[in-house]
């Protein structure tokens, strides 16, 4: 991730590199279309039934990673190397990632940084905009491990080689200058829960070595997702193209230790579409990883606030969050100041939608956090707050 102040930039494709694709041309190469586009044949698109078999093109087209912590996205391939658009794999194609090996499970990499729970810190709004950069990556290379005990690995497709996504706050009235640099072999594209833009204009899929930037205002406080947004959405989402958005009010809220819990769900090894839309997940957890925060609990001491950012990535099953042995004393749907109430023993987050609480430990010991669909919380969405 990268935030920085840039005013001088502006909308742009990157030179030398594919046009982004509409979401009408991928369609209709996939046969999804006949006559027009309209929203019964997007939805129709994105929920197909049936689970399509995945091909990544040659390894040798696909450009190199930009390195964890760039200060801006690698520089597009040469025109020789952009793939055009008639060569743009297939949106319905299935990605063929095989069960991941005994190799490709000794290669398989944390999902994301171990201190991710620990958001950036408020800051008051600026007036120039603020560069986020994002790679979409997708293909054998991104192997990330959902569970130690057993260790599992799972092929994802990811922004920025991780899951969840880096965590992007702002503060109300912030503007955001946005790039997505395609490194992968499939198309992606990025969807702002924050946002208010036409999804026609800055939402379509951008093709494999191609770059896109836009502009958007967060104009509203919250916590909100954002995630890819390419067809089928179901996969792209469930395989790991997904973060947190923190939009603080202008004003910033009361002193309190902070947490960003993302809750997502797995299913098989990745790219597996017919169980993503027919079964349950195989594995539920926060911050993409199992128990994750069973074996490294996050840390509080009795008596102060504790504020938890709380983002339900889905892609299908709603997170009923309850902290055990503790009551929130202040509650947001949406993250959103005018929504606020007291007192829940449990809040529902839908898939997609985000929330807000606080709370205020009373003694020292340990409090485990869970969804309270307790389905979900044994294939892996517990924790543990470990309180002084």
């Amino acid at each position: 991730m990268v935030l920085r102040s840039d005013p001088t930039r502006s909308e742009q494709v990157s030179p030398g590199s594919s046009i982004r694709l509409s979401r009408r041309t991928l369609l209709r190469r996939s046969g999804l279309v006949a006559g027009g586009v309209g929203a019964t044949a997007f939805l129709a698109a994105c929920s197909a039934a049936g689970a399509p078999a995945w091909t990544f093109p040659p390894a040798a087209a696909a450009t190199a990673a930009a390195p964890q912590g760039s200060s801006s996205p690698a520089a597009p391939p040469a025109a020789a190397a952009s793939p055009s658009p008639s060569a743009a794999p297939s949106p319905m194609a299935e990605m063929a990632s095989p069960a991941p090996s005994a190799l490709a499970l000794a290669k398989a990499r944390e999902p994301s940084p171990a201190d991710y729970a620990v958001p950036p810190a408020f800051r008051p709004a600026r007036s120039t905009p603020i560069a986020f950069d994002l790679t979409s990556n997708d293909g054998p290379d991104e192997t990330i491990l959902i569970a130690v005990n057993p260790a599992t690995a799972y092929a994802s497709m990811n922004f920025n080689h991780q899951v969840p996504a880096p965590v992007l706050r702002l503060t109300e009235g912030d503007t955001v200058h946005f790039t997505l640099t395609n490194k992968g072999q499939l198309a992606h594209s990025i969807d702002f829960h924050a946002a208010q833009t036409a999804w026609s204009r800055n939402y379509q899929e951008v093709a494999p070595g191609a770059s896109f930037s836009f502009d958007w205002t967060a104009s509203y406080p919250g916590v909100f997702m954002y995630h890819c947004g390419a067809v089928p959405v179901l996969m792209h989402i469930a395989d790991g193209m997904y973060g947190p958005i923190i939009v603080d009010p202008k004003g910033g809220r009361p002193a309190a230790r902070e947490y960003v819990l993302v809750q997502g769900e797995f299913y098989g090894s990745g790219g597996e579409y017919a169980k993503m839309l027919n079964s349950p997940p195989d594995v539920v957890c926060f911050n993409g990883q199992a128990l994750r925060y069973k074996t490294a609990p996050l840390l509080a001491k009795a008596g102060e606030l504790v504020r938890i950012f709380i983002v339900n990535a889905g892609p299908n099953s709603s997170s009923a969050f309850h902290v055990i042995g503790a009551l929130f004393s202040h509650y947001e749907s949406d993250g959103y100041p005018p929504n606020a109430m007291g007192m829940h023993q449990t809040i529902d987050v839908p898939p997609g939608s985000g929330a807000l609480v606080e709370l205020t430990f009373a003694e020292p010991g340990t409090y485990p956090f869970v969804t309270h669909k307790f389905s979900d919380a044994t294939k892996g969405a517990t924790g543990l707050f470990k309180v002084s």
